[in-house]
């Protein structure tokens, strides 16, 4: 009797071990379908982090790239701005130079040229005449120019005598190119002017333009 009550037992026991187990087993179970879905949304989570984080480095990149391109364009504007700072700097200075020179030659010129020819302006009925006196000037070395209301003489003096063993005492005459535009009292006729070049003496004669007159007959 002992021995049967004993058996019962054992199987009560049994099916309450079996029940524990059962109840133990679908506890895991519910904590592992738990688990999953907290995996799950944590991948979820992060795989939303991860595209929020490419986002913002996309950003970022164009950022960076839009940036890179607004200091490029601005450096490209400074560079532009610098060389033609530096154009019109090396131009002025060119410019100054240039105007140096112009002074320079025209000082020089100045110092060595004669001074201007003497002339003698004569005023006839019908021409004026002008003579102009050119000691040591050659005919090729000569040239008039003449306008209805003016004349022009260019001349060029020879060089003076230079060398080692030649000193001067005094020096005054000049030597170079030299030129003398004269206004006229009137208009005259430029294709029948004359010129003619003698024993050192220019000779230039300006027919005037003279009013037409008619005589009247009187009825």
């Amino acid at each position: 009797m002992d021995e049967k009550k004993t058996r019962l037992e054992s199987k009560g026991q049994e099916k309450g071990v079996k029940a524990k187990a059962a109840e133990v087993k679908d506890t895991v179970s519910e904590k592992g379908e738990e688990v999953k879905a907290k995996a799950a949304e944590v991948k979820d989570t992060v795989s939303d982090k991860g595209e929020e984080v490419k986002i913002k480095a996309t950003e970022a990149k164009d950022t960076v790239s839009d940036r890179s391109k607004e200091i490029k364009e601005n450096a490209t504007v400074k560079t532009e701005e610098l060389r033609t700072t530096a154009e019109k700097v090396v131009n002025d200075v060119l410019k100054t130079i240039r105007e140096k020179q112009e002074d320079l030659g025209k000082t020089i010129n100045d110092y060595t040229a004669p001074n201007t020819p003497y002339v003698d302006l004569v005023d006839t009925p019908t021409e004026f005449i002008l003579i102009a006196d050119l000691p040591g000037v050659g005919k090729e070395d000569l040239s008039v120019d003449v306008t209805q209301e003016s004349v022009t003489i260019t001349a060029t003096f020879p060089a003076a005598m230079e060398g080692e063993d030649i000193n001067y005492i005094k020096r005054e005459r000049g030597h170079g190119e030299v030129t003398r535009t004269l206004k006229l009292p009137e208009e005259i006729k430029i294709k029948e002017a004359s010129a003619n070049f003698e024993e050192s003496a220019l000779t230039i004669k300006l027919p005037k333009i003279l009013p037409e007159t008619q005589k009247l007959e009187i009825n």
